[in-house]
């Protein structure tokens, strides 16, 4: 196994590459949304984009959306490989989940009940999902409040074709998984419609590691549903109106912690429900988009002190966003983007002095585009209604080369953002403080992306550091020292044949102060090798090494902070899906080898596992 890993880890750090589809940079040619605000040529972006379509969705063999983010370099999905009900944690080049913004259909999302407000990607069904973008370094000039690190855009499923089509699928697997989901879309004159409707159901496996000896731990279940609704309307070529409605709801068990099983279950429920709408002109466009999440959760355990009873805990939160950006062509290379973006948090918990706060934060950008030379620069003014103001800027050149058929993108960046305190942190009831201030991150990165023929090759080097980082002693409060993180990611793809294909990447990523990373390897690197045949045979197999790992944890019998080292791990993965007229039929086998490993201290982890699906579209 160790020659396999040297074999592997020198392939990552070359020149690599065409992926299993959702490792891949975004080929040269390729539109992209989330580093402007506004469609480009990914050859026109200063940055690097990691772009994963329904294509890529549907030959990955992921089964969720932190399944399929795990694989991108520079980003380490956390609870991933436990039952599908555990939490899910996202580090993006070494920062925590709060340090990276997400994104669905281009308005932000988190849980404003939450300690550190990151979202839950538990409450998001793979199967509705078009796309996503991928986008790392710091964005809050364009998007605001936890775009620290990166940002993560989701865009879902939407109408494009007269007439009405969609899918009907079925999964079976093992720890007996179900998974079924139906979608529907169309389009008749001004008219389009999307409507999603999944359902998943495991009874799991013991979250908590058995180490008792008893074998008596229980599994832990899941059951989950989500429905999306779009409905669009377009009243001219120049003016469209688009409604959107969703509901997400699950119920999973969870143990009590590390090594320690419990008869506990929560329940999750988030309705969404939204307007877009664009008006469109010679030059340029105006888009609104304005929507209200609402988002309860429950927890259902066995109180402390009396055990025959029932302790719950309810927690119900909203959050109202509304966001108006202007895109204007001003000349043949210069482009404005400009707009203004509010958001309210509310959250409501006995004890709490207050619910919510408001942010009203207008931004601007400003593109210059003349032949191969790009450079954007940008600001925004984020007002917040307890700390007051907070100014972010960026800058961001690249410049292009055609070099006899070989393309060359030279790309750099600096900029500032922010991360708002919660209203847990403002207001709650265990050491709240209404002095906080935001944290604030500067990052730089630089890299070269370079195209010839069939080989993509993309090499990347950043450097963050976080400021006035919110800590707790006995309060919150804003700590004095920084912490700097730098890396290097490398990635590639290559078009060995018409036919076959082959990926890798390798990612780094360090602390240079004192302190440490915590759950985020400082090595990982993965490959993939993909065979795609005209008569509609899809095989890839796949490799993912995730380097040692510390963790913190609460020892429930000294009732102590530890630490504990996490072992490197090594899994191999078969996924093959074959296309018969209407008919799609898929099966994949995880984890081939039965690697033994503890993704989280004092968890388990999956075990080698099987899925087999079918899909019938129709038209």
């Amino acid at each position: 196994m160790r020659t396999t890993q040297l074999i592997i880890a020198l392939l990552c750090t070359g020149w690599t590459v065409k992926a299993q589809d959702s490792l891949k940079t975004v080929r040269l040619d390729e539109v992209v949304i989330t580093g402007t605000k506004s469609e480009i040529p990914v050859e026109k972006s200063g940055k690097s984009i990691y772009k994963i379509t329904r294509k890529d969705i549907e030959s990955s063999g992921a089964g969720t959306v932190a399944d399929l983010l795990n694989e991108v370099p520079g980003v380490q999905m956390d609870g991933n490989f436990g039952p599908m009900g555990t939490n899910i944690g996202y580090f993006v080049r070494g920062a925590s989940s709060k340090g990276t913004l997400v994104l669905i259909d281009g308005v932000p999302f988190n849980d404003p009940s939450g300690i550190d407000q990151t979202y839950d990607f538990r409450l998001l069904d793979l199967d509705q999902v078009e796309s996503i973008e991928v986008l790392k370094g710091g964005l809050s000039t364009l998007y605001g409040t936890g775009a620290a690190a990166g940002v993560i855009s989701i865009k879902l499923k939407e109408s494009s074709q007269e007439g009405v089509q969609g899918t009907i699928g079925f999964e079976y697997g093992s720890f007996n998984t179900i998974k079924s989901n139906l979608n529907v879309t169309g389009r008749e004159n001004k008219i389009n419609y999307v409507f999603n409707g999944g359902y998943q159901k495991s009874d799991g496996f013991s979250t908590a590691r058995d180490e008792s000896g008893t074998g008596n731990f229980d599994d832990d279940g899941f059951e989950g549903y989500n429905f999306l609704g779009k409905l669009g309307y377009d009243f001219s070529e120049s003016l469209s109106l688009g409604f959107t409605g969703a509901l997400d709801d699950f119920e999973t068990d969870y143990d009590q912690g590390q090594f320690t099983d419990g008869d506990n279950f929560s329940e999750y429920q988030q309705i969404r429900v939204g307007l877009s709408t664009t008006y469109k002109w010679e030059n340029g466009n105006l888009k609104g988009d304005f929507f209200i999440t609402k988002l309860d959760r429950l927890f259902n355990s066995p109180d402390f002190f009396d055990p025959n009873a029932r302790s719950v805990d309810e927690y119900d939160a909203t959050n109202e966003q509304a966001d108006i950006v202007i895109d204007q062509n001003l000349n043949e290379n210069f482009k404005l983007i400009g707009g203004i973006n509010y958001q309210k948090l509310a959250y409501s918990q006995p004890n709490f002095d207050k619910t919510d706060f408001t942010m009203i934060d207008p931004y601007v950008s400003l593109i210059f585009d003349q032949s191969d030379f790009n450079f954007q620069v940008g600001a925004r003014l984020n007002n917040h209604s307890e700390y007051g103001n907070n100014f972010v800027w960026n800058v961001n050149p690249s410049y292009r080369i055609d070099a006899d058929g070989t393309e060359i993108k030279i790309f750099s960046s600096y900029s500032t953002s922010f991360i708002a305190p919660s209203l847990y942190q403002l207001f709650g009831p265990f050491g709240a403080n209404t002095e906080l201030k935001p944290e604030e991150s500067q990052s730089t990165e630089g890299g070269i992306s370079v195209r010839q023929g069939g080989i993509q090759m993309e090499a990347v080097y950043f450097y963050r550091k976080d400021e006035n980082l919110i800590i707790f002693t006995d309060q919150y409060e804003n700590a004095g020292e920084m912490i700097e993180t730098d890396g290097i990611e490398l990635n590639g793809q290559y078009d060995l044949s018409e036919k076959f294909d082959l990926s890798a990447n390798y990612a780094f990523v360090r602390r240079l102060d004192d302190s440490r990373l915590y759950r985020i390897p400082s090595h990982k690197y993965g490959a993939s090798l993909g065979y795609q045949s005209l008569k509609g045979l899809n095989i890839s197999l796949n490799y993912l090494h995730t380097g040692d790992r510390r963790q913190q944890y609460f020892d429930n019998t000294t009732f102590t902070v530890e630490e504990a080292e996490l072992k490197a791990f090594d899994l191999l993965d078969l996924v093959a899906s074959y296309r018969y007229q209407n008919f799609t039929f898929s099966g994949s086998i995880n984890n081939i080898l039965d690697e033994q490993y503890q993704a989280i201290y004092g968890f388990n982890s999956m075990e080698r596992n099987y899925r087999i699906g079918i899909k019938y579209q129709f038209n």
